[in-house]
């Protein structure tokens, strides 16, 4: 039995996955016995396993698939027209079943009180095995397999990140004696989550002893969606060692004329936005001045085809991912936040700690509940590139007031470090005082 079990859709990049896997890093330092799991082994494992922690992974029983999808080895094109005819069929069946499911569901959302008074959290009946089912097709084998591996290890602590992560966790952990903390990262008003899952969170969230959210934004939209447990605040921490005297930007801070963007190549992340922005620049100011995306994903493509039409292919870097963006950071001199809409980024507190100050968008609470405009970086309104020029020709124009920015930043980010964030982690978690 474990003292904390971590519960991530998988191991690879996302903010989500760092902050669940530097809990793991601080808490198994501490002594305390921690597991993480991975709803997805097949995705490449990019984020390194701390020190002491032990990784339980969930794979499909590659015997449980039909003959002819195992057989992958076989290119011939008979194999090859099999195995995507089958595929097809088997998308259809499933589309079929998720069809009826909601349709089940839908129908019981008009009894949604009364399921509120019935299906209570800790209880187990006909009521829970409905759910059960219910799960195991929404879910598939992973569901099944996690409520196994609940029933095997018997954790006395579970957190939980992500919407759908956190649902299943709920759902396997229903009738089980496991202090459960979910934790949501955007505004659920703005995910786009399928109606199944959005009225399942609502339902499933029940069980859950702490919902979380890393933003005000957030906690006041989960307060508007339900009347939970327990639901609290609980703020990213920083990675230990990030604010103390051997990363001071001073010795690194400004090294370069760059413009560091560390984030997820979605659309969601606006970096279209910043690319059109740094070629919208005086060509005398951009002049010896860099992008540099650190991060990868589906529009990589897309970013680069439109760098190379904008005529600024030359000036952007397409680092890929990496784990330790704060190398880059040390050297940059501008931080910037484009996003369509964000939760907590972890890369703009990163960034902040390197006393970078940081250009961001408007879209979302979270980034605004730590950059103040014209205090701890600029803010400029979502969507308006021209706007985002502005003020990255502002910075770059006017160094001592990047440096007077990125200390007001370093200095805000105090608050973050684990020495003052572990006690309410250590509360929300039901861990023992140190």
């Amino acid at each position: 039995m474990g003292d904390l079990l971590i519960v991530l859709p998988h191991l690879g990049a996302g903010g989500a996955q760092k902050v669940g896997l530097l809990a793991a890093e601080h808490f198994a330092a501490q002594g305390l016995k921690v597991q993480v799991l991975s709803l997805r082994p097949e995705h490449p494992i990019k984020h390194r396993l701390p020190q002491n922690v032990t990784l339980l992974e969930i794979a499909v029983d590659p015997e449980t698939l039909h003959p002819w999808l195992r057989d992958v080895s076989n290119r011939a094109l008979s194999a090859r027209a099999r195995r995507f005819t089958l595929a097809q069929v088997l998308k259809l069946q499933r589309w079929f079943v998720r069809l009826l499911t909601v349709g089940y569901l839908g129908g019981l959302q008009l009894l949604s009180p009364w399921l509120g008074d019935h299906l209570q959290p800790g209880r187990g009946g006909r009521l829970h095995a409905w759910l059960d089912s219910c799960m195991a097709v929404v879910g598939g084998e992973r569901y099944r397999l996690l409520r196994d591996v609940l029933l095997m290890h018997r954790p006395k602590r579970v957190l939980a990140l992500l919407s759908k992560t956190n649902i299943l966790c709920c759902a396997a952990a229903w009738d089980l004696p496991i202090h459960l903390v979910v934790s949501e990262r955007n505004d659920p008003r703005l995910q786009r989550m399928e109606l199944l899952w959005r009225w399942l969170r609502c339902l499933c969230y029940r069980r859950a002893d702490v919902v979380t959210a890393n933003t005000e934004g957030v906690l006041e939209a989960l307060r508007e969606m339900g009347d939970w447990q327990r639901l609290e605040l609980l703020p990213n921490p920083l990675p230990a060692g990030v604010l103390h005297e051997d990363a001071d930007p001073a010795h690194g801070r400004g090294a370069q004329p760059e413009i560091l963007a560390v984030a997820r190549l979605v659309p969601q992340k606006g970096l279209d936005l910043l690319l059109r922005a740094f070629a919208a620049l005086e060509p005398s100011s951009r002049a010896g001045w860099r992008v540099t995306l650190v991060g990868d994903g589906p529009e990589r493509d897309r970013l680069q085809r439109l760098a190379a039409d904008l005529a600024i292919g030359d000036s952007v870097v397409f680092e890929g991912f990496r784990s330790d963006p704060f190398t880059f950071m040390q050297r940059a001199s501008i931080f910037a936040l484009p996003s369509r809409f964000e939760g907590m980024p972890n890369a703009l507190l990163e960034a902040m700690a390197a006393g970078l100050p940081a250009v961001v968008s408007d879209a979302s609470p979270g980034p605004l509940e730590m950059v103040s405009d014209g205090v701890h970086g600029l803010v400029v309104p979502t969507e308006n590139h021209l706007a985002f020029a502005e003020a990255l020709q502002q910075l770059i124009e006017d160094g001592r007031l990047r440096h007077r920015l990125g200390d007001a930043a370093r200095e805000k980010l105090r608050s973050l470090d684990w020495s003052m964030v572990e006690p309410h982690w250590r509360s929300v978690l039901a861990l023992p005082a140190r």
